[in-house]
């Protein structure tokens, strides 16, 4: 009985070892909820994670079509800056620079009308000395300068700075120098009527026998004046009337040079062509049929 005791003491006292033993390896039931709860909570941190990171990535997408969205809407505005640049380009630039055009020509027509206007004024100014001088030697008893009237027109106008030049020399081979003009009419002073109508007279008479040698700067005015379609010159009693059908001259008579309507013969070179047709034939000459007249 004693051993069978001692044997179930023993069996005892081995599994009380076994049980602490095991006890010993395993932990216990609180550590294993512990490890549970920290494994749920894991869970739930990867759960938010991956929510987390599906929630960047839709931002991110929605980013992207936004961005997407801004770049059509910039590409849309440079197209239509770039329209409008060429609309401007197109319509305001030609626009512009047509008006800037005209004001620098306006500028230019002004610039030469008050240049014109000073050469004008300097050229009175030197007039009206030349006269004060002439009287102040009248006053000391020298004879009065001679005058003389006379007139340029063309027909074009263009055509006029062409026939200034031969008018002028002729006036100057004569003895005349311009003293003033006034539009078409010329003042000249250095002759008299009188004695110009003489000269004329022969200037007349030389041209109807064909002269060359005394005639030519008469001969070169007369050709100037046959380039235009009408128009005449007039230098004391000396006419010259360039109409379409027609180059006629002559001298008139001094009596009709005191005529209001002198002034203005040539305003009408028809009727100024049919007047020298009725002189008599010492004071006139037709040059139309004159093959050369500037040779």
């Amino acid at each position: 009985m004693t051993v069978i005791l001692v044997l179930l003491c023993l069996a005892i006292a081995g599994r009380e070892l076994y049980l602490a033993f095991e006890r010993g390896r395993t932990p216990g039931a609180p550590e294993i909820a512990d490890i549970r709860t920290q494994l749920r909570a894991l869970k739930g941190t990867r759960d938010e994670l991956a929510e987390f990171r599906a929630s960047q990535r839709e931002r991110l997408d929605g980013l992207a079509a936004d961005q997407e969205r801004d770049r059509a809407a910039l590409e849309e505005t440079d197209a239509r800056i770039r329209s409008l640049v060429t609309q401007i380009n197109d319509r305001l630039v030609p626009d512009v620079s047509g008006r800037l055009k005209e004001h620098r020509d306006a500028a230019e027509e002004q610039r030469a009308a008050v240049e014109r206007l000073a050469a004008e004024t300097a050229e009175l100014r030197r007039h009206l000395v030349g006269r004060l001088d002439q009287a102040v030697a009248a006053s000391l008893g020298a004879d009065p300068a001679d005058l003389a009237s006379g007139a340029l027109t063309v027909v074009p106008a263009g055509d006029r700075p062409a026939l200034t030049g031969p008018f002028e020399r002729f006036a100057g081979h004569h003895g005349l120098r311009v003293e003033l003009t006034d539009g078409d009419r010329y003042y000249l002073s250095g002759r008299s009527p009188r004695s110009l109508e003489r000269d004329f007279i022969d200037l007349v008479a030389a041209l109807r026998e064909h002269c060359v040698d005394s005639t030519g700067p008469a001969r070169t005015l007369l050709g100037a004046l046959r380039d235009v379609d009408r128009g005449g010159a007039r230098i004391g009693p000396l006419l010259v009337v360039r109409t379409p059908e027609s180059l006629v001259c002559g001298v008139l008579p001094l009596a009709e040079l005191r005529r209001p309507d002198t002034a203005g013969l040539l305003d009408d070179p028809d009727a100024a062509a049919g007047r020298l047709h009725r002189l008599p034939e010492g004071r006139f000459c037709d040059v139309s049929a004159w093959p050369a007249l500037n040779a």
